[in-house]
């Protein structure tokens, strides 16, 4: 029987993709999970400020697995910024259970500081994982101010569990060793896709008629928050070029600051086939991804924030989806293949974006194989993988 490795676990607040990830580490019998929640965002609606409405998520977020919410001093803030979460009970929590690994995601909250001091008190091993890559451009303060104090935390981190190729580069950059460094790729339940897709594949018309696509036209997608950051609007500059030569639809489901401007857009130059169904919750966003037959994510850096993974890539790959993305989303050299499962076009080129567009609404049989491929590859970024990694570094820096 493998030694029980008793691992603390400190986010934010319930979300909704790590939640079946709790639940998976929690059912393995060499495994003793406790997770801390800083705050209850999520669990009650709540204005999300990107899609720009309340929201309340539908899914079940505590189940299946053993949390404790610890007090928050700053009541009613959420996980707004860094001094949104203050959260003292940590340090308590860590002194009393004194576990044989800490696993923290990220560091932009008071919280995780006070947590990476208590482990460090307490002799406590810190598993840090995160999404941060390098892609974004910053001052060059800003970039000496992080190498300094980076440096000085990663050297205290036991194991970097880095989720892709771009978030490892992070990492070395600022000094953590090979040996400190385990995969654990970025996931979202795979099974839980998978089975929505058999699921919605035999209503698959009736769904694209309930979108207002009514013939058998290729359906581009978009999904996540009409924001700067994710270029909605140069998505529809290239979906215009493309559907002058091709019959096909744009499909955007979120809502967000841009929405009423790409509405503006669509009247304003008589773009036909666009439609925009807002914000749907986990249960309704599968039927937008049976829907559809190619997934865009054209995201770049803006106004201090960057598409650091694109957990919608993980999604529509589970549907079978040919994806196109740009070269800033950080998931494009892990999931998007060249010419295999699709393309990674320049965040700027809206002409190679029409391209890539236009490559995959012009061949039918390009899409399923596309979409064949993507199947394939998403095999290998599931919660089991995930949790082999997470456990391998608990138990090996626990021994250490």
């Amino acid at each position: 029987m493998s030694k029980v490795v008793r691992i603390a676990a400190l986010f934010s607040h319930p979300i909704q993709y790590f939640a079946p990830l709790f639940r998976a580490l929690a059912s393995r019998p060499d495994v003793d999970l406790t997770t801390y929640l800083c705050s209850r965002q999520g669990l009650e609606e709540y204005v999300d400020p990107g899609f720009g409405k309340a929201v309340s998520w539908d899914i079940p977020l505590l189940e299946g697995y053993r949390y404790k919410f610890l007090p928050n001093l700053r009541r009613g803030q959420g996980a707004r910024g860094f001094f949104s979460l203050i959260n003292p009970a940590i340090v308590r929590e860590l002194q009393r259970e004194r576990y044989d690994a800490l696993w923290v995601h990220g560091y932009m909250h008071a919280t995780n500081w006070l947590a990476f001091l208590a482990a460090r008190v307490t002799d406590t091993p810190i598993l840090l994982r995160g999404e941060s890559n390098l892609l974004r451009p910053r001052p060059w303060w800003v970039r000496l101010v992080k190498g300094v104090v980076l440096r000085a935390l990663l050297s205290q981190v036991s194991a970097c569990l880095y989720i892709g190729t771009r978030n490892r580069e992070y990492y070395e950059h600022y000094g953590v060793p090979d040996e400190r460094l385990f995969f654990t790729p970025y996931c979202v339940d795979n099974a839980f896709f998978q089975a929505q897709a058999d699921h919605f594949r035999p209503q698959r018309n009736k769904l694209r008629e309930e979108f207002g696509i009514v013939d058998d036209r290729p359906v581009i997608l978009f999904c996540g928050k009409l924001i700067p950051k994710k270029q909605p609007l140069r998505l529809l500059e290239a979906f215009a070029q493309v559907r002058r030569d091709f019959p096909c639809a744009l499909l955007y489901v979120g809502d967000g600051a841009l929405r009423s401007e790409i509405e503006e857009r669509i009247e304003l130059e008589n773009i036909p086939d666009v439609r925009i169904t807002g914000f749907l919750n986990q249960s309704e966003v599968p039927k937008a991804y049976t829907a559809a037959d190619v997934l865009v994510l054209p995201s770049t850096w803006e106004g201090g924030d960057s598409e650091t993974w694109g957990l919608v890539v993980n999604e529509g790959m589970n549907f079978g989806l040919p994806i196109v993305v740009t070269d800033q989303v950080g998931c494009a050299p892990d999931l998007v293949r060249e010419g295999e499962n699709g393309y990674v076009v320049p965040y700027h080129s809206v002409e190679e974006l029409e391209k890539a567009l236009e490559k995959l609404v012009a061949d039918p049989e390009r899409r399923y194989a596309f979409g064949q491929r993507s199947l394939e590859i998403i095999q290998g970024w599931d919660i089991d993988h995930t949790v082999e990694g997470i456990v391998h570094a608990a138990k090996l820096v626990g021994e250490t």
